[in-house]
Formats: C-alpha cells, structure tokens, sequence
C-alpha cells in the first residue's frame, strides 16, 4: 500500500475479469486491455474531426467555422483561401426550375474563403452565316504578296495605266526642253498606247499595256477556327480567265480541285493557268468537299489574274464563306442555378437548365 494512505477492508476483495460487478474487481491485465480496446485509435472517429475526404499526402487543419479539424491535400492549400480554381465538366444535364439537377462536388476548405462558382453553358453556334472575307478594297492591299502590276480598288484586277517620271536632257533650241525614258518592253504582255503629259512642273509618260499573267498570293491565312461547317465559298469577279488555287498548311503546298478530289499542284503561273479552279467550278465545290480540306482550320487563297485584250474586264469583286459557327460557352444566369456549401468538405451547385455544363470553383 501507499505510504501516504492506509485502506482497511472488511473482507477479502474479489479480481473476477469475466464480469463487471460493483464487489468485484479486474486484474491489472484486464484493466490494461480495455484501456486498450476503449481508447480512440482513429483520428476521424473525434467528435471534432471530419476527414470525409482523407486521402494520401494531406494535412489536417483546423476550421473555426466549423469548429472541427478536416483535411487539406498539400498541393491544393492553396485552394483554401481562394487562390487556384477547378473545373468540372458534366454532359446531357437534365435540370429545371421545379426540380433542379443536383451536383455534389468534393472540396476541402478550412474558413469558406472560397474562389466565385461559375457555372459555363453550352451554345449552339449560329447557322448559315455569311461573312466576306475579302473585298478587295485599297486597305486589304497589304494581305497580300505586293505586285505593282495589281490594283486594289473595291475590286483587284491588272492594271494597264503605268506612269513613268521622264528625265530632263536639256534645251532644245531656244523654246524647246527634251526629256526622255527608257521602256522595258518585255515586262509587259502588249502595249497599246504612249501619251505624254505634265503633271506640275514633271513630265509624265502614260503607257497603256496588257502585263503578263500575274498570281495574287495571300500573305498570311485566314483563321478558320469559329468554324463548324463551311457550306461553301463564294467568289464574285468578272471574266473567263480568272483561277483560284487554295493552301491550308501555310503556303507550304496548295491544292486545286479535279471532279471529286482535291490534287495538289504547284504555284507557278502556267499550272495554275492549266491546272486552277476557274469561278464557276470554284462556288460549285460543294460542303463536303471544303470540310474534308478544312482539318487544320485555316486558309489561304492564291490568285491568277491574266488579261488577253486591253479591253478584258478581268476583276474579283468579293470572296464569301457561308458557314455554321462553332458552339460557344456562355456565362449561365446567376437565377439559373444555385451554389450551396453542405460543408467544408461538400460544394453542391442546383442546375435548374438542361444542356452541357462546365462549373468552375
């Protein structure tokens, strides 16, 4: 006994470990076991805990809001005060105002201090549209490879009107000034006409010619990528001798079409010249044709301009594309769904539409 107290017993006490009696007692083993047995070996099974979450490399923190510890993964603590955001995408919801499609989402947040939800809505894209993509006005002069031969003016044709600067060789006489230029012949096609007239205090040489056939190159693609469909491409020019060839990889080869296939050729004046798609076969290519070449959604066009007479009217006006657009994720209305934080471990957002959905949290 101790030797700071002193029991004295009226009879002999009894150790019995099968049975919990108020005139019995346990052995110092038994006592030992069912301290053992009884103890809380499982953190989640506290009153103050909820780990509902709990998976491997996770911290525990402590929540004053919920007055009870939970887990954080360690990559995401940042989640807990706001600073990352998830997403979550769900297909074919079916959701209304009277019976609301229910989402629960896994989170772990310590106070709420929690990024916006923000809920995304599947668009369908608008249909037959029909947007010009060139016009071929003075400014759209620059999308393409530069050529003084070819002329922007709402319409882009050959130009036949060169001026040319002349130079002063002296006097002639006493009332007389001679002045002079030199014409390369062989960079035109034909000259029809020479006239000479002054401009200020200049003398200017007016050359009426026919050019040699010409290729309008785009400098730079267009970008096709708010396509779902195209319908068709559409020219608007005038004349016999026009041709279109078409590149989707950049420039780096160009396809024409033959019949029911696209082919490649080469950008050269006299394959596109044999070889290119004339105006009509071109706005008669048909959808499936364009979709099947439009994988890397981008284009470009290349030209061949040719004139055969000074009195040719050789011009493309517009280039047209009608196409359905691609679906779009718009904001949804704040009235459409609702957001509910159950706990610091469950986010559930009320989906009261139908359709695709992304949440952002």
């Amino acid at each position: 006994m101790s030797e700071f107290f002193n029991v004295t017993l009226d009879k002999d006490v009894v150790l019995d470990d099968n049975q919990t009696s108020q005139t019995t007692g346990w052995s110092s083993s038994k006592i030992l076991d069912e301290i053992i047995n009884h103890r809380a070996a499982r953190f989640e099974s506290l009153d103050d805990v909820n780990v509902a979450n709990k998976k491997d490399r996770q911290v525990v923190v402590y929540s004053e809001d919920e007055k009870k510890f939970t887990t954080v993964d360690l990559q995401n603590i940042g989640d807990v005060a706001g600073l990352s955001i998830k997403q979550l995408t769900k297909m074919g919801v079916t959701g209304s105002a009277s019976a609301p499609y229910e989402i629960d989402i896994p989170i772990n947040t310590v106070d709420f201090k929690v990024p916006r939800v923000n809920v995304l809505q599947f668009q369908q894209g608008d249909q037959n549209v029909i947007k010009t993509l060139n016009s071929f006005s003075n400014s759209e002069s620059s999308d393409f490879q530069p050529d003084d031969m070819i002329g922007f003016d709402n319409t882009v044709h050959l130009k036949t009107s060169y001026d040319y600067q002349m130079k002063d060789e002296g006097a002639i006489g006493s009332n007389n000034e001679e002045y002079s230029y030199e014409i390369d012949k062989s960079i035109f096609k034909s000259i029809e006409d020479i006239k000479e007239n002054t401009e200020g205090v200049n003398e200017i040489l007016t050359v009426t010619a026919i050019p040699p056939d010409r290729l309008l190159v785009a400098s730079g693609d267009k970008d096709l990528s708010y396509v779902q469909n195209i319908d068709y491409f559409k020219l608007t020019g005038t004349g016999s001798n026009l041709s279109v060839v078409i590149s989707v990889d950049g420039g780096t080869t160009w396809k024409t079409f033959n019949t029911d296939h696209w082919e490649d050729i080469s950008l050269t004046v006299n394959d596109v010249k044999v070889k290119g798609i004339d105006i009509p076969n071109f706005n008669a290519v048909n959808s499936t044709y364009w979709n099947l070449l439009n994988t890397n959604k981008k284009i470009r066009f290349a030209y061949l301009l040719s004139m055969n007479s000074i009195s040719d009217t050789e011009s493309i006006d517009n280039l047209d594309l009608q196409y359905d657009g691609q679906g779009k994720w718009a904001q949804a209305k704040e009235d459409t769904y609702n957001v509910v934080y159950a706990s610091n471990t469950l986010l559930q957002v009320f989906i009261k539409f139908s359709g695709d959905i992304k949440i952002n949290y």
